[in-house]
């Protein structure tokens, strides 16, 4: 950093608020932010003062990572003032009351973001002294257990929780969430110890979950982003029961995104049991795994976006439904769509993958051109290695387009393979998940 010398005046960086410093040194990461420490006398410890401190890999080199959590401690002494955000993603933790002393030190500091992630090792139990931190606006946990303290009051103030990899029992859990009255958004995955949960949070607008359930039931009215993927859903040892406190998904419902096999999902419960529910705020559907040879799921799909009158965006993922002679039966339903009018005036963006060049697939694309007005893109990924004439398919369907439709074909390069078990804590990549913090 340059001293810019006016009539020998002190530089004008260091002569800044320190409010305007202390901002400055926000935006940097926590490395770079404590490096200004060697500018001169005045910057020694400026950086102690940072609002966020973010700590992971990245930010030691190889030889010092036995020593991170000696070096986070030195971090929280030395710091002065309230601690906005504090985020600490490591391999794993050596020393459980290393632990206890980070959050005592974020207690006293007034933390408002606390996010915990640990890769590997032993569960660790939460400290009790973070069910006292009532500023918590965003909490993120992975890999701990969880027994909540009886002095427990609830995190009044607390509007996101994600929690993955955690031991937790069915009662604290829902206990743990009903004491959260501003809770917006949630994201579940990988829980151990819970078979049956019942989400009852009123201003949930948010929710994203996976992992294996026998039975889930919500009351959510204001629910506006709904993520799924259940591992294994239907299998013989893995019945899903999926309710909703009102028939059919919740009427707000804004972002769809289904990670596993949609007829699964159909089935887990009283969803769909209204096909001419009417899903009007309903902007964006994702599919992860759709049979488009079986006429019971692709009914349903039409049923499902015929009553989402403002649908802008469709994202379908094709699976085959192997050893099912089913083809003739869904060319047929097909033969009979052309005279039911179905109009899907306000979607904009189609795209289909894994796509595999079959009759009734084709048959999907060239409904959905023939009855979406404003369509403005529309693409098609083939599944690797296809076996159908590629030049021959963008024939057929190129000329389908309106004008203002731009059609993108990714020819033989799209792996249908799929990974339904979500290990990541952000899939903010994936066309099925929304996840907006």
């Amino acid at each position: 950093m340059e001293r810019i010398c006016v009539g020998g005046a002190l530089d004008r960086i260091s002569d800044l608020p320190s409010n305007v410093i202390d901002h400055i040194l926000a935006c940097l990461p926590l490395k770079d932010a404590a490096r200004t420490s060697t500018l001169s006398k005045k910057w020694k410890e400026k950086w102690h003062t940072v609002p966020h401190i973010i700590v992971d890999e990245n930010f030691f080199h190889e030889r010092s990572q036995r020593k991170l959590e000696g070096i986070i401690n030195y971090i929280l002494i030395r710091h002065e003032g309230n601690i906005e955000k504090f985020s600490v993603s490591v391999e794993k933790v050596k020393d459980c009351y290393n632990m206890k002393l980070w959050i005592w030190s974020l207690l006293q500091k007034s933390i408002k973001e606390l996010s915990l992630i640990i890769r590997r090792g032993q569960h660790n139990e939460v400290p009790s002294d973070l069910f006292s931190c009532q500023q918590l606006r965003k909490l993120s946990l992975r890999h701990f257990e969880i027994k909540q303290a009886h002095s427990f009051k609830g995190f009044h103030n607390l509007i996101s929780l994600k929690l993955n990899k955690v031991n937790i029992e069915t009662a604290i859990f829902e206990s743990l969430i009903s004491r959260c009255p501003l809770l917006e958004q949630l994201t579940v995955r990988n829980l151990s110890c819970i078979d049956h949960l019942h989400i009852n949070v009123p201003k949930l607008k948010y929710f994203c979950f996976d992992g294996e359930f026998q039975s889930m039931c919500f009351n959510t009215p204001l629910l506006e982003v709904l993520s799924i993927n259940l591992y294994r859903i239907g299998s013989e040892n893995n019945q899903f029961d999926l309710r909703f406190k009102f028939r059919g998904l919740p009427p707000l419902i804004k972002e769809l995104y289904v990670r596993c096999r949609f007829q699964k999902f159909l089935d887990a419960g009283d969803t769909f049991n209204e096909v001419s529910n009417s899903y009007s705020h309903l902007r964006t559907l994702g599919i992860n795994a759709f049979c488009f040879e079986k006429v019971d799921e692709v009914a349903s799909l039409l049923s499902l976006i015929g009553g989402a009158l403002n649908l802008q965006i469709l994202d379908i993922k094709a699976c085959s439904c192997k050893n099912e002679a089913v083809s003739e039966p869904i060319l047929q339903f097909w033969e009979e769509q052309n005279h039911l009018p179905l109009s899907l005036n306000q979607l904009q963006k189609v795209t289909l993958r894994s796509f595999h060049g079959k009759d009734f697939e084709m048959r999907f694309i060239q409904f959905v051109l023939a009855n979406s007005p404003i369509l403005k893109e529309i693409t098609v990924e083939c599944m690797k290695n296809p076996d159908f004439n590629q030049d021959e398919v963008k024939a057929v369907l190129v000329p389908l387009c309106m004008a203002s439709t731009e059609f993108n074909w990714v020819g033989g390069t799209y792996d249908s393979g799929s990974d339904d078990s979500s290990d990541s804590d952000d899939n903010s990549n994936s066309p099925y998940s929304s996840d907006s913090d």
